[in-house]
């Protein structure tokens, strides 16, 4: 109970500290609405083309803004000081990883949510019914999960190293090539407004759980440098 309390905490100041700044949220948003208007005047949304191709294009502006928030996880002005405070409470790594993933997903999300919207306006996407979008919105959920629980291991990995924002990167893209691809498959399916077989699912949730569980591990590895000092 006291666990359960203290990762509720946790995403609280971490959104309380968000909703101060700004910064993180609206750079996603930003670089999202750049990224879907550069698609559009690259491939006409409405050709043949446009719509083979845009649920990877969905998918890869959700990647590369997405990318912007899970970098401040562990970064950005006074970040340092403030994770060191953290682990001076008692708050075990567990939950100070599940708390991370769990804010860094809620922040995420309200990108994804967003973009989606002004996606569907851009190449005129209509759900044919209630139960079409909320296929939509279980693949872009699972997907995400497996993308910030990456996201937030190596963004604890890199905190300290000069240009660890490239290495980042450079280190995340390739690791969400499996989810990424099955999520792309699984969103063609749901834009088309054709069922979800379980396989789509299954894979990206056993995706997910492997994530999350390299994560917890490495998560104490990576912050066990403060043991020895």
């Amino acid at each position: 109970m006291k666990a359960l309390r203290s990762y509720a905490r946790l995403i609280y100041w971490d959104w309380v500290r968000e909703a101060k700044r700004l910064d993180t949220i609206l750079s996603m948003l930003l670089f999202a609405m750049i990224t879907l208007m550069i698609f559009s005047f690259a491939i006409d949304p409405m050709s043949e083309t446009g719509v083979r191709v845009r649920a990877g294009m969905i998918w890869l502006t959700f990647l590369l803004s997405g990318a912007i928030g899970i970098d401040r996880a562990f970064r950005g002005d006074g970040a340092e000081s403030v994770l060191q405070g953290i682990l001076l409470a008692p708050v075990s790594r567990v939950t100070l990883y599940y708390a991370k993933v769990t804010s860094t997903f809620l922040f995420v999300v309200v990108m994804e949510a967003i973009t989606l919207f002004v996606f569907c306006l851009l190449y005129d996407v209509e759900f044919e019914s209630a139960a079409a979008l909320g296929r939509m919105i279980v693949i872009i959920l699972l997907g995400t999960i497996g993308f910030v629980s990456v996201g937030v291991t190596l963004s604890a990995m890199t905190r300290t190293i000069k240009g660890g924002e490239v290495l980042l990167r450079i280190l995340l893209f390739p690791l969400m090539i499996p989810v990424f691809a099955a999520a792309v498959d699984a969103t063609k399916f749901a834009l088309a407004g054709d069922e979800l077989t379980m396989k789509q699912l299954v894979l990206v949730g056993a995706f997910d759980l492997v994530y999350l569980a390299a994560g917890q591990i490495l998560f104490e590895v990576i912050l066990s440098d403060y043991d020895a000092s």
